[in-house]
């Protein structure tokens, strides 16, 4: 889906500094995705409310709006790579119309399965006030939406009402917490991050509404593609799950694992290490998706072009070589940004104590693991990559190896010391990274033999 994509090469061929600039910038926002960006907005209202509220409240607040990122990306993996698929599909068909139904019927199970989730995990699982636990069930809800929104942003054209659809609500989100919580509590902080994030849903769906047009009424269509793309369903569930799974290992586990409110668990040293490590990904973030949405896909779409229209072996040798430079070219540059950053945070590291409030502990994991994201850009792009490729079987292996050895290399940490944390995720991406490139470079080799035999389960 290269709506976007379209547009980032509007801006890139004005040829200016200021363009590249603001093209970089649309692709930090909309390539990060939500998760990244919410990092961000927390710790900025955690901080904002760590002067009107006990440390306990914060740390309340705080957790609470992390269980509910983590376990949404989760609930939701299975749909997200499916319906993208989906929707991919519908837009070579020269069926856009079909797109818009599908998303309503997304999001009537993503509202459903995030509202079910939050209620159990909230309602019974906590010992708060009703509104705490409302406002929680209902972010929950809002939070699963806007991941299954975020599917098709990259089908849109324009992109600067997305990237206002993230500013308001973020914005508001980070205010109405604020302003609500230093008058009536957490509770109240808890119902305005909730009430920013119903906006943001609305912003989003209302640019989705505009830009992909279609009929207003639901389709359930894409549950055939469901049975079709198994495989894709798991490797939704088998990111999103190594994403977070050293997390909730340190949350239930670890030594300074504290039991905030019922179900609700930190492990303070290892989150805000980690939560600052990850924000380091969003410069590589940004290179690769202008790169993948303008120039990788401009020569992919020309491939395939020639693969409908008859082209020649020879043609299509010359066009899959073409193919293999944007790449390299693409992940060059991603390995130049992302290195320069990562060198930077972890020679000066130690300047951070005196900008934010951390301990010695923390900071060794935030430099343990900015190698872990440096290693996981990388292998998010590979894996977007695969996906590309139509590489099912590949991006399933990848991830599954993801989750397991990021399970397996956390839980050897967790019987060591401090002074591990944060190697299993470490090696686990870097595994994943590996495997993922020799499966890039394998498809690569024999891009045209793939296209004209048989897709993978």
């Amino acid at each position: 889906m290269a709506g976007i994509g379209f547009e980032l090469r509007k801006i890139l061929s004005k040829d200016s500094y200021s363009s590249l600039l603001r093209a970089y910038g649309y692709s930090a926002i909309i390539g990060s995705g939500p998760w990244i960006i919410s990092i961000v907005s927390i710790v900025i209202v955690s901080y904002l409310l760590s002067g009107a509220f006990g440390s306990g409240e914060v740390q309340l607040f705080t957790a609470s709006i992390t269980h509910v990122y983590a376990f949404s990306l989760i609930l939701v993996g299975p749909l997200q790579l499916v319906l993208t698929r989906f929707a991919a599909d519908k837009l070579s068909a020269r069926e856009p119309e079909a797109i818009f139904p599908s998303f309503l019927a997304a999001l009537t199970v993503a509202g459903f399965v995030g509202g079910i989730g939050g209620i159990v995990f909230f309602g019974f699982g906590t010992e708060a006030s009703l509104l705490y636990q409302l406002s929680a069930a209902g972010l929950m809800i809002y939070v699963c939406c806007i991941f299954i929104a975020s599917n098709y942003l990259t089908a849109l054209l324009d992109y600067r009402e997305v990237v206002w659809a993230f500013f308001v609500g973020y914005v508001l989100s980070g205010l109405a917490a604020y302003g609500l919580g230093i008058t009536w509590g957490v509770p109240a902080a808890m119902f305005g991050f909730a009430a920013g994030h119903a906006v943001l849903f609305l912003l989003l769906f209302r640019a989705l509404r505009r830009g992909l047009g279609g009929e207003a009424q639901t389709s359930w269509e894409v549950l055939k593609y469901f049975k079709k793309f198994p495989s894709l369903m798991l490797c939704g569930l088998m990111y999103n799950l190594g994403i977070w799974v050293d997390k909730l290992l340190f949350w239930w586990f670890s030594d300074q694992h504290e039991q905030v409110n019922g179900l609700i668990f930190s492990a303070r040293h290892y989150d805000v290490g980690i939560y600052l490590s990850l924000l380091s990904i969003v410069p590589g973030m940004a290179v690769f998706f202008l790169k993948i949405e303008t120039d990788f896909a401009e020569r992919f779409q020309a491939f395939f072009d020639l693969v409908e229209k008859g082209g020649t072996l020879q043609q299509l040798v010359d066009t899959r070589d073409e193919i293999a430079d944007s790449l390299g070219r693409g992940f060059l540059n991603l390995f130049a940004v992302q290195g320069v950053v990562t060198a930077f945070l972890v020679v000066f590291a130690d300047r951070i104590p005196a900008i934010i409030s951390i301990s010695a502990i923390q900071l060794g994991i935030f430099r343990v693991t900015l190698f872990g994201a440096f290693l996981l850009v990388i292998f998010l792009s590979l894996l977007t990559i695969l996906f590309y490729f139509d590489d099912r079987r590949g991006a399933l292996l990848c991830t599954s190896v993801f989750v397991v050895a990021n399970i397996i290399g956390s839980w050897a940490t967790l019987q060591a010391n401090e002074a591990w944390y944060g190697f299993g995720f470490v090696i686990a991406a870097g595994l994943a990274m590996v495997i993922a490139g020799w499966r890039v470079n394998s498809r690569l080799g024999s891009l045209e033999y793939h296209v004209f035999t048989s897709s993978q389960g």
